[in-house]
């Protein structure tokens, strides 16, 4: 029996290991918290490809068969591939219609081209220009023979963008890399020598914001590679800070990317309390501050993680808020997305059509979705004022010039996106009517 004059002591004794339980308890509530983050085994092995049976699903599959990508669809239930074709054309225009139903009072206020000294309250005049727009994106890539036969991008910037050409030297390559010798010839056949000192002049001071995935980083590339002489510092792809693309003899104008993969309306980095997530980036860009400094916005919106309503109502609310004040007169340009292309490595050259629905459907990533996605966007950004540009379209086309390895949807520098920076310009241009 304890006595009643030590009671006291063993109480004070007690504290410590009172403390102690109680931390142990708190670490392991916090351990299972973790680790309940995990994916299951389930969710890691329905990734796994049959490596046992190959096909061949894509027309650049030359060499050998690959294992069929279906598995690798990371939002399965958004995904349409058990469709038949004229269901999920169906699919598509009724999607188209709801759009059109939902910005039909959203944006009734918004004539022509905001941003535009042409075509800003101009409505007719705005859907001719849009109409020559996709003239310029539709046509196909024709093989050039001569050197010196068209204009290729200099590249100084992100070494990744470089990597073809330096594989292709070491490898024994001597002149122009295979996919640097096609050009984009349109069918209206009407491309204009690029010349940087007039696009910055028709920037006249015009600060520029790109905004959406890692694929519109490569805008960024783009921008600094033809309008600056030299290399810009940017550390990492989600916030490069802003650079300065044009000066003197032009107005001074400066270029910045921020990475938000759904163009979301968020003000704050979301900390998913405290396990941040790489899956969606999306860094704050609707600020009154961001949107007035930079009157000119080239947007994207790529990830197929949602319902079509959901990425209707998604878009709409952007829009909505970059139109409601500070971005009434602001010039929108939105970027189609585009596919991948499996194995690029496999690929030597353009392709001759674009791929079929069927083949579409095999595709991984939700890129079987895109084509719909990007109708819907179309209908979008048109009636709150933008400018639609499907750069998509070109690159669709082109398997070959990818980065290549692991990375079969960025593309190296110079190649196929030569003649996104072409079709850029001649847009520019013609919003500020000095086409001719």
């Amino acid at each position: 029996m304890v006595n009643r004059i030590e009671a006291p002591y063993w109480r004070r004794l007690n504290w410590p290991r009172i403390i102690l339980y109680g931390l142990s308890t708190v670490l392991v509530i916090q351990l299972i918290k973790t680790f309940s983050v995990r994916p299951s085994v389930k969710d890691d092995t329905h990734l796994q490809l049959d490596t046992t049976r190959l096909v061949r699903d894509f027309p650049w599959y030359q060499r050998q068969g690959h294992p069929n990508l279906s598995p690798l669809q990371q939002h399965p239930k958004y995904i349409t591939t058990h469709l038949s074709t004229q269901e999920r054309q169906t699919l598509q225009e009724n999607m188209i219609k709801k759009a059109r139903e939902a910005v039909a009072h959203e944006f009734q206020h918004i004539k022509g081209i905001p941003g535009s000294s042409v075509y800003a309250g101009k409505p007719e005049a705005a859907r001719q220009f849009r109409s020559l727009v996709d003239c310029w994106t539709t046509g196909e890539w024709v093989s050039v023979t001569s050197q010196s036969a068209h204009w290729t991008m200099p590249h100084f910037q992100d070494p990744l963008y470089g990597s073809c050409d330096r594989k292709f030297k070491k490898t024994g390559g001597v002149g122009r890399r295979p996919a640097t010798n096609y050009v984009w010839k349109s069918k209206c056949d009407a491309s204009i020598d690029l010349d940087p000192g007039k696009w910055c002049s028709v920037l006249n001071g015009r600060h520029l914001m790109l905004v959406g995935d890692l694929i519109q980083y490569q805008l960024h590339e783009l921008f600094l590679d033809t309008l600056r002489d030299g290399p810009a510092t940017c550390f990492g792809e989600l916030n490069c800070k802003d650079h300065t693309v044009c000066t003197s003899p032009y107005r001074n104008t400066r270029l910045r990317y921020l990475r938000n993969d759904v163009l979301s309306t968020r003000r704050k980095m979301n900390a998913n309390h405290g396990h941040p997530t790489a899956e969606v980036i999306e860094w704050p860009f609707t600020s009154a501050t961001l949107i007035r400094h930079y009157p000119v916005l080239i947007l994207n919106r790529a990830p197929v993680i949602e319902s079509d309503e959901s990425f209707i109502k998604g878009l709409i609310d952007t829009l909505r808020l970059i139109r409601s004040s500070t971005g009434a007169n602001s010039l929108i340009i939105y970027r189609s997305t585009g596919i991948g292309h499996p194995f690029c490595d496999d690929a030597t050259g353009p392709l001759q059509a674009p791929l079929t629905d069927d083949q579409q459907k095999k595709l991984p990533f939700g890129w079987s979705e895109v084509a719909r996605r990007n109708a819907i966007a179309r209908v979008i950004v048109e009636a709150a004022g933008g400018v639609f540009v499907d750069l998509a379209a070109l690159t669709d086309l082109r398997p070959d010039g990818h980065v290549g390895g692991q990375d079969c949807v960025r593309y190296c520098i110079p190649g196929p996106l030569d003649s996104w920076a072409q079709i850029l310009y001649q847009v520019f241009l013609g919003l500020e009517g000095q086409l001719e």
